[in-house]
């Protein structure tokens, strides 16, 4: 406070000896402008120009001059005294400039798969009751998923196989777009009671995911399949065909689900339909019971065969 007022009064005072007007900029006028930049108070210095303006207006250009001047000279030291952040090594910055931009991390690989184990009735070429168990084991990435699927049915009536059927599927299908992908299937047959010793299949196709929703998925598939037969009788016969597949489920809440999933594959001189129909509902956290129905129709079957096979089957299923 002192300084405060000692500026003023040695302005008052040079103002009160000065002339009314200079060529120059009275000394005075200069040293009090001076020594209020110095202080580096921005409102004792805007009070000296202003007193000094009123006082010697024809010096308004020199007052304007200095002041520039002293508030220039204030910033360059202002910035002398700031800490200069030293520049890397040239090594140093150019490593730093040639470093690749970090790549994000894929997302994880996520593995996941079910078991079961029950019993079924057939209806068709045999009427019969028996044990069954599948599997199916998923691995889905970024680009690429796979699955397997397992399935075999045994029953046995008088010291007599009256039903063995064995079914092993594996699919890949690469990520397209959001809604659309690329498959592949092979898939492996035998059905002794249908008059089938093997069966092999294999398909190349597109697939379209119609839903893709939180508890709806609908997905339609199509293209070109190779089949390969070997009969009970001993005829060997292999054939171009055409498959088409729906697939769809509703998770109708929290612990039931409905699935159901059609197969179409279109020979020459024969057509094969599957459908299968599943309700699953969750017991804990892992273990859920299921019942489905397995229908499969063949419009020309093999000698003394029945067009149409069923399958129910009731079970408990294992999540893992």
């Amino acid at each position: 406070m002192r300084s405060r007022y000692g500026t003023f009064l040695v302005l008052l005072a040079g103002l009160a000896c000065a002339a009314p007007a200079f060529a120059e900029l009275p000394q005075p006028v200069r040293q009090m402008m001076e020594a209020a930049a110095r202080e580096g108070n921005a409102t004792e210095l805007a009070a000296v120009v202003k007193f000094a303006r009123l006082t010697y207006p024809a010096e308004s250009v020199e007052i304007d001059n200095l002041l520039l001047a002293l508030e220039s000279n204030r910033a360059q030291q202002v910035a002398a005294a700031a800490p200069v952040t030293p520049a890397p090594p040239p090594a140093i910055a150019v490593a730093a400039a040639a470093a690749p931009a970090p790549t994000p991390a894929p997302p994880p690989v996520k593995w996941s798969g079910r078991g079961d184990l029950g019993g079924f009735h057939t209806s068709g070429n045999t009427d019969s009751f028996g044990i069954t168990v599948g599997a199916v084991i998923k691995r889905t990435g970024a680009a690429w998923s796979h699955q397997i699927r397992l399935r075999g049915d045994y029953q046995e009536s008088e010291g007599r196989t009256s039903r063995e059927y064995l079914n092993a599927a594996y699919q890949s299908d690469w990520t397209i777009s959001e809604q659309h992908y690329a498959l592949g299937i092979l898939e492996y047959e035998r059905d002794v009671l249908a008059g089938l010793d093997h069966r092999a299949t294999s398909s190349l196709g597109l697939g379209w995911r119609i839903v893709r929703e939180a508890d709806v998925a609908i997905s339609l598939e199509a293209g070109p399949a190779f089949r390969h037969d070997w009969t009970r009788a001993g005829v060997e016969r292999s054939t171009l065909a055409g498959r088409g597949a729906l697939t769809s489920s509703w998770q109708m809440n929290d612990k039931v689900k409905l699935s159901h999933n059609m197969e179409l594959v279109a020979e020459e001189n024969s057509n094969t339909i599957r459908a299968v129909t599943g309700l699953q509902a969750k017991l804990t956290g892992r273990i859920s019971s299921q019942i489905s129905y397995d229908l499969r129709y063949q419009d020309r079957p093999l000698l003394g065969k029945e067009e149409t096979d069923t399958v129910t089957r009731i079970g408990l299923t294992y999540d893992f």
